[in-house]
């Protein structure tokens, strides 16, 4: 399986069969993501949701449990970030793809859940937003939230980075790495090809595409 990093939360699983892809739609000024060859389509909030989709696109933007091809989706309801205590408009998803978990947790509240945490504890990979600045987790939240989790491998997304302009301006995925105080794999890579999982903690940074 393939991992590619498009900013803001938009992250392509892509295996030899199939794709999938996380919140296609963001308010990064300059971000033209074609998802049009994409098999399923991810969306963690109403707002990261495409207008349309095509006949054979399958689009998952609710809590519930999902079959598609090699793709096993489950998604659990969350709070935003944003809002008030009782908004479970949000949804973190845990997919199952090639014997491999990754947890999506996308711009939610800064504290899991029972219910989240038993549904995606020790997930083998955490896709974490880590900007912060009011908008997403903020460096420390995230920490804390992966701490939970306890995976083998941390992808950081949502960050700043040269060519992307947020509407709030977002911290440095430094700021993460440092809170987290976990290994950081030498290699930035602009694609991630997931063989095998590391025997400790490890955050892998992937270049935006």
């Amino acid at each position: 399986m393939e991992i590619q990093y498009h900013g803001a939360n938009a992250v392509k699983f892509t295996t030899k069969k199939s794709s999938l892809i996380v919140d296609v739609v963001s308010d990064i000024s300059d971000n033209k993501l074609d998802f049009k060859k994409n098999n399923i389509i991810l969306a963690t909030q109403e707002a990261y949701k495409p207008k349309i989709v095509s006949d054979e696109q399958f689009l998952i933007d609710s809590p519930g449990e999902f079959e598609f091809e090699e793709f096993s989706v489950k998604g659990i309801p969350a709070q935003p970030h944003t809002s008030s205590s009782g908004d479970n408009s949000a949804t973190i998803y845990k997919i199952t793809v090639q014997d491999t978990t990754v947890a999506i947790l996308g711009n939610i509240t800064s504290k899991l859940s029972e219910e989240q945490q038993e549904a995606i504890n020790r997930a083998d990979v955490v896709i974490v937003p880590v900007g912060g600045n009011g908008y997403t987790l903020d460096p420390l939240d995230a920490s804390n939230m992966v701490r939970e989790i306890e995976p083998k491998l941390v992808i950081p997304v949502h960050y700043t980075e040269d060519g992307l302009n947020y509407s709030i301006p977002q911290g440095s995925v430094e700021e993460f790495t440092k809170e987290l105080g976990a290994p950081v794999s030498e290699e930035v890579v602009d694609k991630f090809k997931i063989k095998a999982l590391p025997e400790q903690m490890t955050v892998q940074i992937i270049n935006k595409s």
